[in-house]
């Protein structure tokens, strides 16, 4: 909220303090407002909580009170949501391990496409301070790319390579070939090294931009380019100069601590600056060994917290927080950075799968929705999507340079 405030203990203390004060216990106070505590912040154990959603000044709220001049405890709720509480639970995991969005309790009451935790802080600000309370001017955009795919034939090595052109040959796709043999051959630019139009892009529109690049040994479900690619530490080098470059935890590491160090390792030994921002591949995470293991990496800013088949706000919040472990009862120095939506969740065939034009004007109804509550947008891509080489990509790097323009702060 942009206010500074001091916490008393003491009710003697409270009494004496001057100013706008708030009452969090049980014990009433003549003249001062007073917010009940739920017993979810005094529990101990993790355990099934029976929570259900009301409403407040037309905001969904959780952790409900009967009492109090609030009819939730937003401390309480806040702790549920943006903790990510239910995902410590036992859940049913999607194909990939990873915790779906419709087992949340926000897609379940209808809320997950708003930043409530944002919304009832711009409320209360209202309630407490005046009509007049206003966040929009703590808005902020930034725009984040993942590399899947740095090139689409460069810098896959001599067997991957080899095998392509062989499968091109014997499906008689002599212009697939064509592409191919002109990428490798430095005829013409990779499809997929769409990277200094980004460039040109993001400087036009005035926003910056932060990559992950997925830096991994080759499988099933990492298939970029090869770690040892001359290529590949190149194009890198240039990205890193104009750019923050994020390591992209492959699936394979699945979170393993040995796995995600060495990919790190590798990439800032291309790079030759240090590598502290994280999003894990797939969004593959699990709460909290995920977080614990990148702190004892040395990452500083996480950027996974989100869905891939829907867009949203995965804590209920659109502003970066600091994580606080649940088991551990602590707060530990990693900075959380949720996301509103990736271009996959529009065109991919799995998940919404509408065209360029639909797509734009539902992600450009974001921006209202986070800017009013004055939280930090933030939208993911793919460097591909731009290469307009499928069909699905088609119009996207269009799309891509109307919505920058609308979001930039």
């Amino acid at each position: 909220m942009g206010v500074s405030y001091s916490v008393y203990k003491e009710a003697e203390a409270f009494e004496q303090a001057e100013g706008f004060k708030i009452n969090y216990s049980a014990a009433s106070m003549e003249g001062v407002f007073q917010i009940l505590p739920h017993k979810l912040i005094w529990e101990q154990d993790i355990v099934e909580q029976e929570l259900y959603a009301g409403q407040w000044e037309g905001i969904p709220t959780v952790c409900q009170r009967q009492l109090g001049d609030l009819p939730f405890d937003p401390i309480a709720a806040t702790f549920f949501l943006v903790s990510r509480y239910e995902e410590y639970l036992p859940f049913i995991a999607d194909v990939h391990g990873r915790f779906p969005a419709k087992e949340g309790f926000a897609f379940k009451n209808d809320f997950l496409g708003r930043p409530v935790v944002n919304e009832w802080a711009l409320a209360l600000g209202k309630l407490w301070f005046g009509a007049s309370f206003d966040l929009s001017h703590r808005y902020q955009y930034l725009t984040t790319i993942d590399i899947d795919n740095l090139f689409a034939f460069k810098g896959k090595g001599a067997l991957r390579t080899l095998g392509a052109i062989v499968k091109d040959v014997a499906s008689f796709d002599f212009t697939l070939l064509r592409i191919r043999l002109g990428a490798l051959w430095n005829w013409r630019r990779d499809p997929y090294d769409t990277f200094r139009k980004q460039r040109n892009w993001n400087r036009s529109a005035g926003v910056k931009a932060l990559y992950f690049m997925l830096f991994a040994e080759f499988g099933p479900k990492d298939r970029n380019v090869s770690p040892y690619s001359t290529d590949a530490a190149i194009t890198l080098r240039e990205i890193a100069d104009w750019a923050v470059l994020g390591i992209h935890p492959s699936y394979l590491s699945d979170s393993d601590l040995d796995i995600v160090g060495k990919e790190r390792k590798m990439l800032q030994d291309v790079v030759r600056r240090p590598v502290t921002h994280s999003r894990q591949h797939y969004l593959r995470m699990r709460t909290p060994h995920t977080f614990r293991n990148l702190i004892e990496l040395g990452i500083k800013d996480e950027h996974s917290m989100g869905y891939t088949e829907l867009p949203g706000f995965r804590a209920s919040i659109a502003s970066a927080y600091t994580f606080y472990d649940v088991e551990l009862e602590m707060e530990l120095p990693l900075n959380l950075h949720p996301f509103a939506f990736m271009d996959v969740t529009y065109y991919g065939d799995t998940y919404l799968n509408v065209g360029a034009e639909e797509a734009l004007v539902a992600m450009k109804q974001w921006v209202p929705v986070v800017k009013t509550v004055g939280g930090t947008l933030i939208s993911v891509w793919h460097n591909r999507t731009f290469s307009q080489f499928e069909p699905q990509w088609k119009g996207w790097a269009e799309v891509y340079k109307s919505f920058i323009d609308a979001a930039k702060s």
